[in-house]
């Protein structure tokens, strides 16, 4: 396998007498370092017509593409802007409404620049409110975050959000100008000596976005990011990253949205890190919409590629039937990570094994864990591993504290990175943070190996999504999910586990595309189930039945968070009358039971 230039795994363990695990990386971060806006400051001087961001446009799709000293210019023009209207660290918010564009990143760092809170909405909040007339989660987001100024990207497909912004008081800001005031108007701003001044007054403390939770258990909470948490998840991450070659940019192409934590604060500020390029990618990891991005791809030959899992057999069809594709993907590729769910062991050996026919090596395929509580990083697998389905190890600046919970720990964890407070909700922050400081994470894990730490943690499920059967046998159903899943592979691409209070476990299944053309996928889905179980132990692992269902699962609807991970609660909600034929007596036609 390919080695890169990476510190070797390490960890240090205190192990308390009541069982109490506390991690640490054996090694600290820098007692200061740059805010993320200084790290803009010293790209566009090192690398000035280096790209910063590209983004596809017009009817011809050509990238559109802005320097880091267009970016150092604009974002100073709309800093100078925001103070000479009254904007700054006591002031309000401003809220964004739209997806990754441009405009978004130089609204984003102009507003950081003059010390103004983001908080940057998912657009779902707008448009599919407008769509469902169902504005619940937009007017709860603008109830916390009460913004003066509100940016979108199109004011015709936000008009009914925009709508709502404007009777609350808020002024807008539009690309097209068609709502408001033109972002032209703030980005061509003379830049003035009052930017300058107000960095005087920035330091890690002065917040500087609210990002929102998925709301997967409940009405989303704001997550209070500093400036100091978004320079410290970086320089996390850096510390066990290669030492950078002054020689090569990097390159990404990246599609995760930047109202979610990991796109946002991980992927964005990462690429100002290192003064690299970052491709905003159309293109989706669902059928039809991962077109653009195997493109993409094809074009740009980046040097890392990232997703969720859902992205990885898609493109392993594509580059499994396409030589081209195949030399252009791995061309310049130093690794791949994925996150935001587990990946299927199976799609990690395909990968490596195009890798290994492509390259004659293996890459390093990484991931790691993070929340919008912890600025999307915490621990990181950054060493050659054969296996998904790590958490990593901790990076330097945190501590981790494993609680015992039966034969797993509960995860907790304190460092620079982790949020001072949920804006505006102080008893959800006193009930998140234990009596020494530790955030309460609500992940569950266990070690590889106890006899060797440095082997890293697993994650061993979401203490939130378990539930009882009704023999009173708890259900880890995150893991479950996870390795039912691996099992089911190539047939199935999705699946939920369904069994609160009932006396057996079932899954609901969305197939791969592809199976539905195997003649026998019924009878082949049937004999991986009965392999499944045969190795499963009790209730609390076997699957009794499965039920495939055709209506894909609905991102309007809420069954699909914006990192294209599912949201269990809302698809059971949603799918109530699929649940009752999973439990029909007797079975459902559809349903497929484990073969004899």
């Amino acid at each position: 396998m390919r080695r890169l230039n990476r510190p070797a795994p390490r960890v240090e363990v205190e192990r308390r007498a009541d069982g109490v695990l506390v991690l640490s990386a054996g090694r600290d971060l820098p007692p200061s370092y740059p805010l993320i806006i200084d790290r803009l400051q010293a790209a566009a001087e090192r690398r000035p017509q280096v790209t910063f961001l590209a983004e596809r446009r017009g009817p011809q799709r050509q990238w559109q593409r802005i320097t880091y000293a267009e970016a150092w210019a604009k974002t100073g023009a709309i800093a100078s802007w925001l103070i000479a209207q009254g904007f700054g660290p006591d002031g309000p918010p401003i809220a964004i409404l739209s997806d990754n564009s441009l405009e978004n990143a130089l609204l984003l760092f102009g507003a950081q620049r003059a010390g103004v809170v983001v908080a940057p909405l998912s657009p779902n909040y707008s448009v599919t409110g407008a769509r469902s007339g169902d504005f619940s989660r937009f007017d709860h987001a603008m109830d916390l975050v009460e913004p003066a100024l509100v940016f979108a990207q199109d004011a015709a497909a936000y008009g009914p959000a925009l709508d709502r912004a404007a009777r609350r008081g808020a002024r807008l800001i539009t690309v097209d100008g068609q709502r408001g005031l033109a972002f032209a108007a703030l980005a061509n701003t003379s830049i003035d000596a009052a930017v300058a001044e107000r960095r005087l007054h920035l330091t890690p403390d002065t917040p500087a976005k609210i990002l929102f939770t998925s709301g997967s258990t409940g009405l989303p909470k704001g997550v209070l990011n500093t400036h100091g948490n978004l320079a410290a998840a970086i320089e996390m991450i850096r510390a066990v990253g290669e030492p950078l070659d002054e020689s090569r940019v990097s390159v990404t192409l990246d599609w995760l949205p930047w109202h979610h934590t990991w796109g946002g604060n991980s992927n964005l500020n990462a690429v100002v890190r290192v003064a690299g390029s970052l491709y905003i990618d159309g293109g989706r990891p669902i059928r039809g919409r991962f077109d653009e991005t195997i493109e993409n791809l094809r074009e740009l030959s980046p040097s890392s590629f990232g997703s969720v899992p859902a992205a990885y057999p898609l493109l392993l069809e594509a580059l499994e039937r396409d030589a081209d594709l195949r030399r252009a993907f791995f061309k310049n590729m130093r690794g791949l990570g994925y996150g935001g769910a587990l990946l299927p062991q199976e799609s990690f050996d395909r990968l490596q094994a195009t890798a290994t026919a492509e390259l004659g090596e293996r890459l390093p395929f990484g991931a790691g864990w993070g929340m919008t509580e912890t600025t999307s990083t915490g621990f990181m697998v950054y060493w050659n591993v054969d296996r998904a389905g790590l958490l990593g190890l901790p990076q330097p600046g945190l501590q981790a504290k494993l609680v015992p919970a039966g034969d797993r720990y509960e995860l907790r964890v304190k460092g620079p990175n982790v949020m001072p407070a949920y804006h505006r909700n102080p008893e959800a922050t006193a009930q998140a943070f234990d009596e020494e400081g530790f955030f309460r994470t609500g992940d569950a894990a266990r070690w590889v190996d106890p006899e060797r730490p440095e082997a890293g943690i697993l994650f061993a499920g979401r203490v939130a999504e378990e539930f009882k059967l009704a023999s009173g046998t708890w259900v880890r159903a995150t893991t479950l999910r996870a390795q039912l899943l691996d099992a089911l592979q190539p047939y199935v691409r999705e699946l939920v586990i369904v069994g609160p209070d009932r006396p057996w476990l079932g899954a609901l299944v969305w197939l791969d595309p592809a199976t539905l053309a195997v003649a026998d996928w019924r009878a082949a889905l049937a004999v991986k189930l009965a392999a499944f179980n045969s190795h499963a132990g009790g209730s609390s692992m076997r699957i009794e039945r499965l039920l495939p269902l055709a209506e894909p699962p609905s991102s309007a609807e809420g069954e699909v968070t914006d990192k294209r991970s599912l949201n269990t609660r809302r698809v059971l909600e949603r799918r109530a009358a699929d649940v009752v034929r999973l439990y029909a007596e007797p079975a459902d036609p559809e349903a497929i039971l484990p073969a004899p």
